[in-house]
């Protein structure tokens, strides 16, 4: 699994490892390798591979999820609030 995650600089970190999987992205130009940096250590991450990462790489991952996640129902909701507007005024 180790060659499946690249270390971008030369550090080396001794922390609890955790294994995820980020899923493939739908699409030939789609990007599949994820960068992340966590307190000075850089990684890139083949999407679709099962990898070892630092436990504060994971932890990363999942705000970033959660973020996102975030992101979509807000959008959603504002765009409910948009169409509930044109329906109120006839549009």
């Amino acid at each position: 699994m180790a060659d499946k995650i690249e270390k971008v600089d030369n550090a080396t970190t001794k922390s609890k490892r955790v294994t995820v999987r980020l899923p493939r992205l739908p699409g030939q130009n789609a990007e599949q390798v994820e960068f992340f940096s966590v307190n000075g250590m850089n990684y890139r991450i083949k999407r679709g591979e099962t990898v070892e990462i630092p436990e504060e790489v994971a932890e990363v991952i999942r705000n970033a999820e959660k973020a996102e996640e975030y992101a979509m129902n807000y959008v959603e909701k504002l765009d409910k609030a948009k169409k509930d507007k044109e329906k109120e005024l006839g549009l």
